[in-house]
């Protein structure tokens, strides 16, 4: 419907198409016209929900969904094991579909530590580029409370309490010496943990940012911009 109307024609009109309408969506500076598409649209309205519900937890529909999926919600589920016909559980599958092609937009969201007590010390994102459960997946199946906060890891001297037993050599204790090494030089301070999203630094997060990576991704550009 939208191509109709931007080539002029009616409904049931064949009319000449000169461009391709993929890039037509595409940005200017990327050889498009500046349309934009309802799915990159879409993908950063749901989106949305996702950064309200990780910077707010005071709200009480983020409540609500706390107390029926536990804490963290469904966005810490494993993708097999969430139910698909919850509101969340949908919202949360359509943004991981984009996983395989290219775009995660949770990578761009990552923890501010000040106190460590309102974050996960396994599942956030805040120390490096993933989160620690998926660097050190053998500590963390050793761990006896996986939903921890940092705060409770960071400055820990006896992680026999906290572990179901030791390590036991080769990878597990290789991956359990390396977790240490990476949060030893961790500094709490008072302030409350806040979360950043590093895709535009300058503004924070912004609909039109995703809207414009997600068609940078998926749309056909080019290499000259459009005059």
């Amino acid at each position: 419907m939208r191509n109709k109307f931007f080539i002029g024609g009616d409904p049931d009109e064949k009319k000449l198409t000169w461009i391709k309408w993929d890039k037509s969506l595409a940005s200017k500076r990327e050889g498009g016209l500046g349309i934009g598409s309802i799915f990159g649209l879409s993908i950063g309205l749901l989106f949305k929900w996702v950064c309200r519900y990780l910077c707010d937890q005071s709200n009480l529909w983020i409540r609500v969904i706390n107390s029926i999926h536990g804490p963290g919600g469904e966005i810490n589920c494993d993708t097999n094991t969430r139910p698909k016909r919850s509101t969340s559980g949908s919202i949360l599958s359509s943004i991981n579909s984009l996983k395989s092609k290219g775009v995660d937009l949770f990578s761009f969201c990552s923890r501010k530590i000040g106190n460590g007590l309102d974050s996960s010390f396994w599942f956030d994102t805040w120390c490096g580029n993933q989160p620690l459960k998926t660097m050190y997946p053998r500590v963390f199946f050793l761990n006896t409370d996986k939903r921890c906060s940092i705060a409770s890891r960071v400055g820990l001297n006896d992680w026999s309490l906290v572990l179901r037993r030791d390590p036991r050599g080769g990878v597990e204790l290789v991956q359990f010496n390396a977790l240490k090494n990476v949060i030893r030089n961790t500094i709490l301070s008072d302030q409350q943990d806040i979360w950043q999203w590093s895709l535009d630094g300058s503004s924070g997060f912004s609909v039109a940012s995703i809207r414009s990576l997600v068609d940078s991704r998926l749309l056909v550009t080019c290499n000259e911009a459009t005059r």
